[in-house]
C-alpha cells in the first residue's frame, strides 16, 4: 500500500510517499519563468500551473491514498485538475484535504505528525466491519 501526503502551494509541492521501507520525499517545483503571465485573480489561468500539476500528477503514480495539505487554494485547484485529467485514477485516491499553514512555519516532523493523525483517524473510520 502506498499512501502519499502532498503539501502544496502555488510554487512547489512536497510529496511524501509513505512506504513500509520508510518515507520518500520528492519536491516538484513550478517553473517560475512565466510567472508574470498569471492573471491577478485567477491562479488557474496560469499556463504554468498546468505543467506544474501535470508534473505533480506524474510524481503520484501508483498512489493508493492521497492526502492534500497546504495553506491556500493550490490544493483545491490540484484536486480540480485531477478531476478533469485523472478522474478514474488519482482523483479517486484523494481521501482528505487539510488546511495547513505555510511550509516555512512547519517542520517536516510537525507536518508528518499531522498526516499520521489524519491517517490514524481515517483508518479508524474506514476499516471493514
Amino acid at each position: 500500500m502506498k499512501d502519499f501526503v502532498v503539501w502544496l502551494d502555488s510554487k512547489s509541492a512536497h510529496v511524501f510517499a509513505m512506504k513500509t521501507s520508510g518515507i520518500e520525499k520528492t519536491i516538484v517545483n513550478k517553473d517560475e519563468k512565466d510567472h508574470h503571465r498569471r492573471h491577478r485573480n485567477d491562479m488557474r489561468s496560469d499556463s504554468n500551473s498546468e505543467h506544474y500539476y501535470r508534473d505533480l500528477t506524474k510524481a503520484l503514480e501508483g498512489a493508493d491514498h492521497l492526502l492534500l495539505m497546504g495553506p491556500g487554494f493550490a490544493k483545491i485547484h490540484f484536486k480540480e485538475h485531477l478531476a478533469t485529467h485523472a478522474a478514474h485514477t488519482l482523483a479517486n485516491k484523494i481521501i482528505g484535504i487539510e488546511n495547513l499553514e505555510s511550509f516555512e512555519h512547519k517542520t517536516e516532523k510537525q507536518m508528518m505528525a499531522a498526516a499520521h493523525k489524519f491517517f490514524k483517524t481515517y483508518d479508524l473510520f474506514h476499516q471493514p466491519i
